[in-house]
C-alpha cells in the first residue's frame, strides 16, 4: 500500500520561503503537542477514507 508523501497532502503548509527569511533569520517555533498530535490524526484519517474509496472503486470495477 503506498502512502501519499505528506509533502504532497491537502493539509501541508506553504513550504516556500518568504522574502523575509532569506536572511536567515527564519525562528519557528514548534507547534503544540496537541496541535501536532491532532495534524496527525487528520493525515490518517484522510489516508483511511481515500483507502477505503480506492478500495470500493476497485470491487466495482471487478463486478463489470
Amino acid at each position: 500500500m503506498s502512502v501519499q508523501p505528506i509533502e504532497h497532502s491537502l493539509t501541508a503548509r506553504n513550504q516556500l520561503p518568504t522574502m523575509m527569511s532569506t536572511r536567515g533569520e527564519d525562528k519557528r517555533t514548534p507547534l503544540p503537542k496537541n496541535q501536532q498530535a491532532r495534524m496527525e490524526a487528520v493525515r490518517v484519517a484522510r489516508a483511511r477514507i481515500m483507502r477505503r474509496n480506492s478500495l470500493r472503486k476497485q470491487r466495482q470495477a471487478q463486478e463489470r
